[in-house]
């Protein structure tokens, strides 16, 4: 008797848990509701919700499906000059990392594409010398290309879709600087308070190459 009570106000306290979750998530992910009356008293109850849902890590408010989902693609080339030409020893993309290790990668990515991340730059480049084993004074460049995907006012086909290549724009440079002569081990990397990855930190400055 005791079990079959002790079961069901676990099953009780599961639903209402989902049902707050559940709640919490809509109301802080309403906006732009000021002409629907209910929604926009739902949206004032906003701060009851916002400790639960920053603690959880639930604050994210992606505009994935519509009406204006992302749709620019980005990837970035790692070269090496070496006998007298550039060489691509490294393409970040989705594509070309690892599931485990995709999400903080392409986050560094995104960091990377910010004219005040000249810093990380530098870093993720004298990281790939490290693991790469180039000596120092190696030059080296960070390229950025990119394309965005189309939005039609009418869906097309599955068909339309196999047959659209992506129109690449100009590649923009990033970085220009060479391998530095000695490294630094057993530091983590920090943006603005929140860790990205582990990389080996290069003393800096770095001598850029024209």
């Amino acid at each position: 008797m005791f079990r079959r009570i002790l079961r069901g106000f676990g099953k009780l306290c599961i639903a209402a848990f989902c049902l707050w979750h559940m709640t919490a998530i809509g109301i802080y992910s309403l906006f732009n509701v000021e002409q629907y009356p209910i929604l926009k008293w739902l949206d004032s109850k906003r701060e009851h919700v916002r400790p639960y849902i920053l603690v959880t890590s639930q604050w994210q408010r992606w505009n994935l499906f519509s009406p204006d989902p992302l749709r620019r693609v980005i990837e970035m080339d790692f070269e090496v000059y070496k006998e007298g030409r550039w060489q691509v020893v490294r393409t970040l993309n989705e594509h070309g990392v690892s599931y485990w290790q995709r999400a903080p990668e392409l986050k560094i990515m995104r960091r990377m594409e910010q004219d005040s991340m000249q810093e990380l730059r530098k870093r993720y480049i004298a990281d790939i010398c490290r693991t790469e084993q180039f000596p120092p004074g190696t030059p080296m460049r960070i390229t950025k290309i990119w394309h965005v995907i189309p939005r039609h006012e009418k869906t097309e086909s599955v068909s339309w879709w196999y047959d659209w290549k992506p129109e690449w724009r100009e590649p923009i440079r990033l970085l220009n600087m060479d391998c530095p002569s000695r490294s630094i081990t057993g530091q983590v990397l920090w943006d603005k308070g929140n860790k990205i990855t582990s990389l080996t930190p290069y003393p800096l400055p770095l001598t850029p190459i024209s």
